[in-house]
């Protein structure tokens, strides 16, 4: 019975799951940043308080349904004063669902935190549709996510997906910044001596 419960459970209410990734800078518009908001590998660990069970929740990226999902929010608080930022061009990129998201004019600071590194990760808002379970003995059972519609996403603090992590695009640098760390470096050594 406890089983029937924890299935019972998935479905009918909204989920949170946050990504955890730096952020791709367009340097074609100030304002969009890429973010990956469901990786590839994206298995994360989940309680069901109905049986006491834990169990690994799998999300299916093939199965996301994209079409409600418009607005970029602030720790998955959906008021109107918690949107900061438009989320455009959803796409599978190498097995991951990626999106771009533009930052509204009155969300200079947290997109200042994501360029700076200090913020990387975000979080999906999700209903579940369908689900199938991988019973396992001696283990937790896997729980495969087949098909779920995302309502929100969300800039967040600490990310739930670990494979959705990638590294940040590095800026070029010039000969002339080049030269400039060179003599710095000689001037520090210089002074060691």
């Amino acid at each position: 019975m406890p089983q029937l419960q924890k299935r019972n459970a998935l479905t009918g209410i909204l989920h949170a799951r946050a990504e955890s990734i730096p952020p791709v800078v367009n340097t074609e518009n100030e304002r969009r940043l890429t973010f990956t908001i469901i990786s590839q590998k994206n298995d994360g660990m989940r309680y069901d308080w109905y049986s006491g069970d834990s169990y690994i929740e799998r999300l299916d990226v093939a199965g996301a349904k994209t079409d409600r999902l418009n607005t970029f929010f602030k720790d998955h608080n959906r008021g109107v004063d918690d949107a900061i930022g438009k989320v455009e061009s959803v796409r599978m990129d190498g097995g991951s669902l990626k999106a771009d998201v533009v930052f509204g004019s009155d969300a200079d600071s947290i997109l200042n935190k994501y360029r700076e590194g200090v913020l990387t990760d975000v979080s999906i808002g999700y209903a579940i549709n369908t689900y199938e379970v991988e019973e396992r003995e001696a283990e937790v059972d896997i729980v495969t996510v087949t098909e779920f519609d995302i309502y929100e996403l969300s800039a967040v603090g600490i990310g739930f997906d670990s494979g959705a992590k990638h590294e940040r695009k590095m800026e070029a640098i010039s000969p002339e910044q080049l030269r400039e760390i060179g003599n710095r470096l000689e001037n520090v050594a210089s002074k060691l001596k």
